[in-house]
C-alpha cells in the first residue's frame, strides 16, 4: 500500500472511532415504559397482554395491575408468570385493604401491628418460589386522603418496614420495592406531604410517582394541566432520594388537546435523564365517573404513542448495535 494512503488511513481510523464513541454517548437512552391492564382471570388477562402488544406494535417492559389483602386471593403467581412469559415485568399495586367490604376497608394499622405477618410471609415465600422479577407498590398514593391507608405517615412507615423485613427474612430477593406517592398538588409540601412517608433508603429500591391531567370537566377541584404542572415539582423532590425514578401512573383526560399533551409528555420524558420510564394508565371506567385515559381514545393520540414507542425501540436497537 502507498505510504501516503497508509499514513492517512492511520489518521482517519482513530477519528472515526472517536466520532462513533461521541455519537453513542449522545444517543438517547431507551425509556422504559409499560401500561396498566385490569387484572382478570389469568387466561383472559393473557389475551389482554397479547392485545396490548398488537395495539402498540412493540412489547411494553412493564404491566401494572392491582391486588388487595384478601388471603383467599393470595400471591398472584399465575399473573406474574404470564407477564414474564410476555417479557413484561409485573408491577403489583398492593392496596392495604380488602376489596368488597364497604367503604372503610383499610388494614394499615393491622399490618403495622403484625396482624398480617402470616399473610405477607406466605406472599414472600410464594414470590421466592416463583423466582421471577416483579415490582411491589406497597400502599401506593399513601400521601392522599382518598384511600383508607392514606394520610397516616407514621403508621405507613411502620407497616412498610415490617412487611419489608418479612420479605428479607424469607430471603425473597426478586421483589423490588417501589415507593409510590401521589404527586404534590395545591398547597401540599415536600416536608409535610411527601418526605415524611418515605420508609428509608434501606427499604426502598425505586420511586414511582402517580399523577394525572384530569382536564376541565372532571370536577370543580381539577382543571387542565400541562405535563410539567402535574409532575415537575415532585420529580425535583424525588431525585433527592438518589433512587431510580419512574412515573408509575400517568394519564391524560380525553380532550381535543390530548394529542398535543401526549406528544409533549413523550418528548420531554425522552430527554429527561432524571427519569427511567413510565407506566401509562391505559383504562376507561365510565361507571366510576373517571376520564377516558386510554391512548386509543382518539386515533391521533394512538398514532402519536405508537410512533413514539417504535422510535424509542429503534433508538435502543441502534444504541445496542
Amino acid at each position: 500500500m502507498n505510504r501516503f494512503y497508509l499514513t492517512r488511513l492511520l489518521f482517519v481510523i482513530p477519528c472515526l472511532l472517536l466520532l462513533a464513541k461521541e455519537a453513542s454517548a449522545q444517543s438517547q437512552p431507551k425509556v422504559e415504559w409499560g401500561v396498566y391492564e385490569m387484572l382478570t382471570r389469568a387466561y383472559s388477562w393473557e389475551d389482554r397482554l397479547d392485545q396490548a402488544v398488537k395495539d402498540f406494535g412493540v412489547n411494553p417492559q412493564f404491566v401494572l395491575f392491582f391486588r388487595d389483602l384478601n388471603p383467599q386471593r393470595g400471591f398472584p403467581s399465575n399473573q406474574v408468570e404470564t407477564a414474564n412469559a410476555h417479557n413484561m415485568t409485573p408491577v403489583i399495586s398492593l392496596e392495604i385493604s380488602r376489596w368488597g367490604r364497604g367503604k372503610d376497608t383499610g388494614c394499615l394499622e393491622e399490618v403495622a401491628d403484625g396482624s398480617f405477618d402470616d399473610f405477607f410471609r406466605q406472599w414472600a415465600e410464594n414470590a421466592k418460589t416463583c423466582g421471577l422479577p416483579l415490582i411491589l407498590r406497597f400502599g401506593f398514593e399513601m400521601n392522599g386522603d382518598w384511600f383508607p391507608w392514606g394520610s397516616q405517615p407514621e403508621t405507613f412507615v411502620t407497616a412498610w418496614r415490617r412487611t419489608h423485613k418479612i420479605f428479607k427474612e424469607v430471603g425473597c430477593e426478586n421483589v423490588k420495592w417501589m415507593f409510590s406517592p401521589n404527586v404534590l398538588w395545591d398547597k401540599r409540601t415536600e416536608k409535610k406531604d411527601f418526605y415524611n412517608y418515605y420508609p428509608g433508603a434501606a427499604y426502598v429500591d425505586m420511586i414511582g410517582l402517580d399523577g394525572y391531567n384530569f382536564g376541565d370537566h372532571h370536577d370543580k377541584w381539577h382543571q387542565w394541566q400541562t405535563y410539567e404542572d402535574v409532575f415537575e415539582r415532585t420529580i425535583r423532590a424525588s431525585v433527592k432520594f438518589n433512587k431510580p425514578v419512574y412515573l408509575s401512573e400517568i394519564g391524560c383526560a380525553d380532550d381535543k388537546r390530548k394529542p398535543a399533551w401526549i406528544r409533549d409528555f413523550l418528548s420531554k420524558i425522552s430527554k429527561d435523564d432524571r427519569l427511567e420510564g413510565f407506566i401509562y394508565f391505559n383504562h376507561f371506567n365510565p361507571r366510576k365517573g373517571e376520564p377516558n385515559w386510554r391512548v386509543d381514545s382518539d386515533p391521533e393520540t394512538l398514532n402519536i404513542f405508537r410512533q413514539w414507542v417504535w422510535e424509542n425501540q429503534a433508538s435502543e436497537m441502534k444504541s445496542d448495535g
